[in-house]
């Protein structure tokens, strides 16, 4: 007695990516696809169920994560102010190493 899962062929992970997003982008059945690529429709269908819960391959209408503009300009101009206090902190330590390590009695001083 043979099980069936040990006749199923093992596709490797960038297969089945590749064959879930030429799915939801081709137009074509998971019948007519599974054919060309030499695959069930039922496989294919697994494929790009288990991809949508991932969240691999959103299905072609996705249009991408929500971006909250403000949120960002809000961000870009903290930033901006950190690196303006952090270039004047500079600087500072610049001029700061600059004054010590100068010798004092090369300026006359005693």
């Amino acid at each position: 007695m043979t099980n069936s899962s040990s006749k199923s062929k093992r596709f490797p992970v960038e297969f089945k990516a590749e064959a879930v997003r030429l799915l939801l982008t081709s137009g074509k059945s998971q019948v007519q696809l599974g054919k060309e690529l030499g695959v069930s429709g039922v496989s294919l269908g697994k494929w790009k169920r288990g991809a949508m819960r991932n969240g691999d391959h959103p299905d072609p209408n996705y249009k991408g994560p929500k971006i909250d503009y403000h949120l960002l300009q809000e961000e870009n101009l903290r930033l901006k102010q950190e690196n303006e206090v952090l270039r004047q902190q500079r600087e500072i330590l610049k001029k700061s190493l600059g004054i010590l390590s100068t010798d004092p009695l090369q300026k006359g001083m005693p």
